[in-house]
């Protein structure tokens, strides 16, 4: 059963996904290199180029609120440092804010300016956060649902931060409307 007292946005990395990770990466590397046709140090840059910059790719930060602050948990932009941090040996960026220190809050969709007709990127669905400092936070929503955007916002209003919803993102999710679909109406049409 979930808890209703934190909603989290993202995933945790647990160790044994990043252990999985690397074992289809060695396998990966030994298909890749004919499982030993081709020299032992084709086979050892294909490995490195696995482990040191696709694995950490496949883990990005993630954020939770409950009644009373947001913890954000962030990891290194460097791939070597984040690959450690993920495999536990250095510390992952954790950053805790108390939610009656946050003034302001909005939500905004953010359309990704798509270039070439295979860009699948999504778009971006965001927090803004504003504190009495006027320091500024940026959450990322990512595949929210209503019940958690209605959590989300219900810990907000309870520690009397004005709420800012200018496209109405709230009430679309409420009526099951698909983001994409109703901000890109060019798109859909098609």
């Amino acid at each position: 059963m979930k808890d209703l007292n934190e909603v989290m946005i993202g995933k945790s990395v647990k160790i044994s996904h990043v252990l999985l990770g690397v074992i289809l990466v060695i396998l990966l590397s030994l298909f890749v290199t004919g499982f030993g046709y081709l020299p032992w140090w084709i086979f050892l840059i294909v490995l490195i180029l696995g482990i040191f910059i696709t694995l950490p790719t496949c883990f990005s930060s993630y954020w939770s609120i409950n009644k009373n602050r947001i913890k954000i948990i962030t990891y290194s932009a460097k791939d070597i440092i984040k690959l450690m941090q993920l495999l536990g040996l250095k510390k992952k960026y954790t950053q805790i804010i108390d939610l009656n220190q946050i003034k302001t809050a909005e939500i905004r969709y953010t359309k990704n300016i798509r270039i070439s007709p295979v860009d699948f990127n999504p778009d971006y669905l965001t927090l803004y956060l504003k504190d009495e400092k006027n320091k500024a936070y940026s959450l990322s929503l990512g595949k929210i649902s209503y019940q958690q955007i209605e959590l989300i916002l219900q810990f907000l209003k309870d520690n009397q931060i004005e709420i800012i919803d200018k496209q109405g993102i709230v009430s679309l999710l409420k009526n099951n409307v698909d983001l994409f679909t109703h901000f890109h109406k060019k798109w859909t049409a098609i």
